[in-house]
């Protein structure tokens, strides 16, 4: 018994086929019991858990630059492929699935660190025209409602410093059969609420009678199978976090709330809105708070220079390092302001707006034109 490693594989069915067995030998391992009070106590996990990391992309593959450890081998499908990892003179395999040209998904059993180190060094160049999909903690409560919340991690710092939220950080992380209501009363805490941002929630997904999974969404769209039997589940669930909740999102902001500017003889036409992210409490340090935004460094990565109108308003032309994208941002101590140039990635609105949950106000709202929410609550 074990299955340790993905092997090769020359199409869709054989790749679905594969991941149904990870799945199954997972449920075969050491007692969830046991492995969840290792984890707890810092130990590795024994496990080997499947994982699927979606990576938003504005580039096809044949243009993507890649470390000297990092091979992509073709299968008898244009849109699926093999990613051949060496580490430490040592092979393995993922998948890389393409069917959705913007939004990829790769299937993994290596190690979480590893293939997030691997995948790292892929996105995080300059101008690599690939980024991760942002789960703002508004995004994984509306995805969850609904299922059974076995587990749960909130995670929040208080980056800059918000004097209204009374906490400089929290982490906390909890299981439950079923933890609906013990994330409803946190939530309704009038201290931890303020600070209650989700990193991650687990939910199990059964569709019918004998088919089950449970599954782990982050902040960074990944997720991780714990236990299950059906890859049709696994497949269900992430067509809807993708399709059906991230990627409409995103087109949203850059079909509706991006401007483009002409000249006729009446002088300039606008079109297009702007998008808002609507804080529940003031910044502090206007100043702290947009050189910190404009290091581009992790996580935000962008650059910029900031033009001080007054104390309570910053204009900055940002320069996001994902893919040499501008767009203009506006700074007030209770909103920020976003102008969106016609044909910018309006995944970088939701990068930024999820970091913000995550370091200033887990309660903030993205909101566009007449004050509508971008994201459902």
């Amino acid at each position: 018994m074990g299955y340790d490693a993905l092997p090769k594989i020359s199409n869709r069915q054989e790749m679905y086929g594969e991941l149904e067995k990870a799945i199954c030998n997972i449920s075969q391992l050491d007692d969830e019991e046991i492995e969840e009070e290792r984890i707890a106590e810092g130990k590795p996990s024994q496990k080997k858990y499947l994982k699927s990391l979606p990576i938003e992309s504005n580039v096809p593959l044949e243009k993507i630059h890649a470390e000297k450890n990092i091979e992509f081998l073709p299968t008898s499908e244009k849109n699926l492929k093999i990613l051949k990892l060496t580490r430490d003179n040592k092979l393995s395999y993922s998948y890389l699935d393409m069917l959705d040209q913007r939004f990829w998904v790769l299937y993994s059993l290596d190690n979480s660190l590893d293939i997030k180190k691997d995948i790292k060094k892929l996105v995080q160049q300059n101008n690599s025209h690939l980024d991760y999909t942002w789960f703002s903690s508004s995004s994984l409560k509306k995805l969850s409602s609904g299922y059974p919340k076995t587990r749960f991690s909130m995670k929040f710092f208080n980056m800059f410093r918000n004097e209204s939220i009374g906490m400089k950080r929290l982490s906390l992380q909890l299981s439950a059969e079923d933890a609906s209501d013990i994330v409803d009363s946190l939530l309704s805490n009038p201290f931890i609420g303020k600070g209650a941002c989700f990193s991650n929630i687990e939910v199990l997904l059964s569709y019918n009678h004998s088919d089950f999974v449970k599954t782990r969404l982050s902040m960074d769209g990944s997720i991780n199978i714990s236990r299950g039997n059906s890859i049709h589940n696994v497949l269900e669930f992430q067509q809807q976090v993708i399709q059906g909740h991230y990627r409409p999102i995103v087109e949203r902001i850059e079909r509706d709330f991006t401007t483009e500017y002409s000249t006729n003889d009446d002088g300039i036409n606008v079109k297009g809105d702007i998008l808002s992210i609507k804080l529940t409490s003031k910044l502090e340090n206007l100043e702290f708070f947009t050189n910190s935004l404009l290091k581009g460094t992790n996580p935000f990565r962008f650059l910029g220079y900031p033009n001080k109108i007054d104390d309570e308003h910053i204009l900055v032309d940002v320069l996001d390092l994902h893919n040499f994208g501008h767009f203009d941002l506006e700074i007030f101590p209770d909103e920020l302001l976003i102008n969106l140039p016609k044909g910018t990635c309006g995944n970088s609105v939701v990068r930024l707006f999820t970091l913000c949950q995550e370091n200033i106000d887990p309660q903030a709202k993205l909101t566009g034109g007449a004050g509508n929410a971008i994201i459902p609550a």
